[in-house]
C-alpha cells in the first residue's frame, strides 16, 4: 500500500516555522472544524463533522436518585483516536473541541497542495481563490451532502484554468482533506504569503 500524500497526513501547527526568506513568524493556532449538534435521539449531542458524541452524565443523590442536571459531560471519539474524556460544563466542550461562537470556517483545497486557505465564509473563501488565481469564477458545481463545491476559474476562450474545492471545514474529511492540516497561505493579514509546513519535504515545497 503507498504512503499518503504529504497533505493527507494529519499536520500539527509549530508554534513558529521559518518562511522561505528565513525569518520566523507565529502561525494561526489550528482551526476547530466542528460545531454541536442535537443527536437524534434528543439525547446529548454530536459535532457537525461526525466525529465526537456528547452526552451527559448525572451523579447520584440520596433524595431523588439521580441529579436534575448533568454534573458532567461525556466525550466520546466516535473514531476511536482519542480515549473519553469528560468536562464539568457544556460550555467547556464547545471552547476545546468546536469553532468560536458555533462558526465553522471554510476552506479552499487543492488536490496536491491539500488545505490552501481558511476563510470565515464561503463568498470570502471564494474571493481568496479568485485573487489566487487572478481570474473569475468560470464554473461552479455543488457536491453530494452539501457545502462542498468544485470551483473552476479563467476566462472564456482560455484553457488555462485553476480548480479548486471550496468546503466547510467540518465536511472535509468526507472529500479527503484534513481539516486541520497547517494551510498553505496561513496569514489573515497577509494572504499572499505561502508558508512551508513542518517536516515537508523539497519536492512538496517546490512542486
Amino acid at each position: 500500500m503507498s504512503p499518503l500524500p504529504s497533505w493527507l497526513r494529519s499536520h500539527s501547527h509549530a508554534a513558529e516555522l521559518p518562511l522561505s526568506g528565513g525569518s520566523a513568524r507565529e502561525l494561526p493556532p489550528p482551526i476547530k472544524p466542528r460545531t454541536l449538534r442535537r443527536s437524534r435521539d434528543a439525547y446529548g449531542y454530536v459535532t457537525s463533522d461526525g466525529r465526537y458524541r456528547v452526552t451527559p452524565a448525572y451523579a447520584p443523590t440520596l433524595q431523588r436518585g439521580s441529579a436534575s442536571r448533568p454534573t458532567d459531560w461525556i466525550v466520546k471519539d466516535l473514531t476511536g483516536a482519542e480515549e473519553s474524556r469528560s468536562y464539568g460544563l457544556l460550555s467547556l466542550v464547545r471552547k476545546y473541541l468546536c469553532a468560536p461562537g458555533g462558526k465553522v470556517p471554510w476552506l479552499v483545497c487543492d488536490m496536491d497542495e491539500g488545505v490552501m486557505r481558511v476563510e470565515s465564509s464561503m463568498r470570502a473563501a471564494a474571493a481568496w481563490a479568485s485573487s489566487y488565481a487572478c481570474a473569475p469564477v468560470r464554473e461552479r458545481r455543488s457536491y453530494p451532502g452539501g457545502d462542498c463545491y468544485d470551483y473552476v476559474f479563467g476566462f472564456p476562450g482560455e484553457d488555462d484554468n485553476t480548480c479548486v474545492f471550496i468546503m466547510r471545514a467540518d465536511v472535509a474529511h468526507r472529500h479527503g482533506f484534513n481539516p486541520v492540516q497547517q494551510p498553505r497561505y496561513p496569514y489573515p493579514a497577509a494572504p499572499d504569503e505561502r508558508v512551508r509546513r513542518p517536516d515537508e519535504t523539497d519536492e512538496d515545497w517546490f512542486r
